[in-house]
């Protein structure tokens, strides 16, 4: 005997854009819906996803014929604009190994406040999307204004809103005067502040915690047999951070302390980024308090070696790995893992069972960065 509470089951398409996706995408789903009495509900059975609309083609690119080293620079700065400036950190530091490059300490410092702001930057977007998308717009605005005041004080300090082009093989382009960096640290203390009072009121607040409590729970196990990292990682329970476990650069002497919850759900995942990002703004200032004096371009000939070499840093979503094969001439070849990638890999699991109103939490809890994943 058929139970009369529940209906035939229904197949819907979502996409490729979509005001429920946060990002172009396609999603096939199969819906079986929950009960009469909740009339529009219905549960994702069946999830398909389908990627490619933002595919970059960068690997093919070079690997069909090369690139010169200058070009390749603002090719991988290009790819996006949340991760732009630790995508080119880890290319550039493997092109670095490759030709044996040494990088001052004053650059190297530099490029960790770069990657630093830029972190701040793309955690407080996701944690805006998120807030707002629970229907608090007052609180989103709120986290939306100290984003734009520390973009506006990283384009003070470094001439450009994004993607400055400032990282370059042996360091920097150019310096950094005195008087932009000393505005950098009190614009950045500002910021601070403003978002600490945020962060608090937003933990604390049952609202948000009822609504994404045990959404969408990835457990610490599930989520190293996925091989994911980052921010979802952390929020598993798991302590992976490569500042901590592999730094390089100026977090050889800049310690980081990295941020674990033990749920596994949606607001784990966004309280990992609210409280990265007073993390961030820490480091940040011991950072400046502790930059060196000097150059910052390594000195002699940068001329670029033949060779393959690795490189790993952490990035908003996680570890970048970028593997690079080289010769005088230019770029021969380029693998970049960014942080998005593994978790493309779980997303049909992940949606199977959650409520198609919750779709959109869950999606921008994962804070994908399909440039960089489809590059």
């Amino acid at each position: 005997m058929t139970n009369p509470q529940v209906t035939t089951r229904n197949s819907q398409t979502f996409g490729p854009y979509s005001h429920l996706l946060p990002w172009p995408m396609l999603l096939n789903v199969e819906l079986e819906p929950r009960s009469e009495m909740l009339v529009g509900s219905a549960t994702i059975r069946v999830a398909d996803v389908e990627f490619g609309w933002n595919h970059v083609g960068l690997e093919e690119r070079v690997a069909d014929g090369g690139i010169d080293w200058t070009r390749a620079l603002s090719v991988v700065e290009h790819l996006c604009v949340s991760c732009s400036q630790t995508n080119l950190l880890c290319f550039v530091q493997a092109a670095e190994a490759m030709s044996h490059l040494i990088v001052p300490p004053r650059a190297a410092y530099l490029r960790l406040l770069l990657a630093e702001t830029e972190r701040i930057v793309s955690h407080l977007h996701s944690a805006s999307g998120i807030i707002n998308a629970i229907g608090l717009p007052v609180q989103a605005t709120a986290m939306r204004e100290v984003r734009e005041r520390m973009i506006n004080a990283v384009a003070d300090w470094t001439g450009a809103r994004q993607q400055p082009g400032l990282i370059t093989y042996g360091g920097m382009t150019h310096n950094m005067d005195e008087a932009a960096t000393r505005s950098l640290s009190l614009a950045a203390r500002h910021c601070e502040r403003a978002l600490r009072a945020q962060v608090v009121a937003t933990i604390n607040s049952k609202g948000i915690a009822g609504r994404l409590s045990e959404l969408a729970v990835i457990k610490g196990s599930e989520a190293l047999v996925a091989g994911l990292r980052g921010p979802i990682l952390r929020a598993s329970g798991v302590a992976s951070d490569v500042r901590a476990s592999f730094p390089t650069g100026a977090y050889e002497d800049e310690a980081v302390t990295v941020i674990v919850q033990r749920t596994g759900d949606a607001f784990a995942r966004l309280v990992v980024r609210l409280l990265e990002c007073l993390e961030s703004f820490r480091v940040i200032e011991q950072a400046l308090d502790d930059l060196p004096a000097g150059p910052v371009r390594a000195r002699g000939n940068h001329e670029m070696r033949t060779g393959k070499s690795i490189s790993r840093v952490e990035g908003p979503r996680g570890e970048i790995l970028c593997w690079v094969d080289g010769a005088p001439e230019g770029l021969r070849g380029i693998h970049l893992s960014a942080g998005s990638f593994p978790t493309l890999g779980i997303l049909p699991g992940i949606l199977r069972g959650i409520r198609i109103e919750d779709l959109p939490l869950v999606l921008l809890s994962l804070d994908l960065c399909l440039p960089c994943a489809e590059r």
